[in-house]
């Protein structure tokens, strides 16, 4: 995933998290294709297509609009750890980013340590890293703060300081994966913890990089809720699960940030 530099016009860096669809290599081909021309005259959107381990290979070169993700790594390089595909597999087969930390791979059993580990793999590795960070719910004392806190600064003590900027934060806050458009985050509330992920950036790195630090948002994006979210939610962008599998929705929403 290419770096994206600040401009006077905002940048925007959308990410089509396509799971464990579609079944078929013909029907990810077709999929890449039809999102490769809506993205075609994009000048100020990112796109970066994360498909199943098996399409990275035979999709990747086929769009010089689009970047493929992988959607996991391995915490360990090589060696006897059977179902596992290290970060230098994923990049060797065209992979130039991927996700990290996502809500699926925590549930799963992943643990901060262990996503820190991948982190450090991935970054060794050559790729960029989509680090997913979110609270299982909110409380009225705000303990989910330092929860989000401690995702962010295990992985910073991990990594090299000077690999920082190859890694964007997408906030996935888990309670609201599945809400409707009337109970998920509003923007507002993306906007602040938006800033508050910079100022916990800001700890490790400095204020000024870490206001400029990229973050993105996650939960249940559909084309309803993004236009408000790009508009007013103070973020760089977005990681879409569902409607990344639908060029039309997913290709509106490229559209509407390439506008904005």
């Amino acid at each position: 995933m290419a770096k994206i530099h600040t401009t006077a016009k905002k940048h925007f860096i959308l990410v089509g998290n396509w799971k464990m669809n579609p079944d078929t290599l013909e029907d990810a081909k077709k999929l890449f294709s039809a999102l490769s021309r809506k993205a075609q005259k994009t000048t100020k959107v990112s796109v970066v297509i994360a498909p199943p381990y098996p399409f990275i290979g035979p999709l990747s070169g086929k769009s010089d609009v689009i970047s493929i993700a992988a959607q996991d790594v391995s915490n360990e390089p090589r060696g006897a750890f059977t179902g596992g595909v290290s970060a230098r597999q994923a990049k060797a087969v065209g992979a130039t980013s991927t996700i990290i930390g996502h809500s699926e791979r925590r549930k799963a059993g992943d643990t901060d340590e262990v996503i820190a580990q991948k982190t450090f793999e991935a970054l060794d590795a050559g790729l960029r890293v989509i680090l997913c960070v979110g609270e299982k719910e909110r409380d009225q004392h705000a303990h989910y703060l330092r929860a989000i806190r401690d995702q962010i600064l295990i992985v910073f003590s991990k990594i090299d300081k000077k690999k920082a900027s190859w890694i964007t934060i997408a906030y996935e806050p888990v309670w609201a994966i599945g809400k409707s458009y009337d109970t998920a985050p509003k923007p507002s509330d993306i906007h602040e913890m938006s800033i508050y992920i910079k100022k916990v950036i800001s700890e490790v790195l400095g204020q000024k990089p870490g206001l400029k630090f990229q973050v993105l948002y996650g939960g249940s994006v559909n084309f309803e809720n993004a236009q408000a979210i790009l508009s007013d939610g103070a973020v760089d962008g977005l990681l879409v699960g569902r409607q990344s599998l639908d060029p039309d929705a997913f290709g509106n929403m490229i559209e509407y940030a390439n506008n904005l």
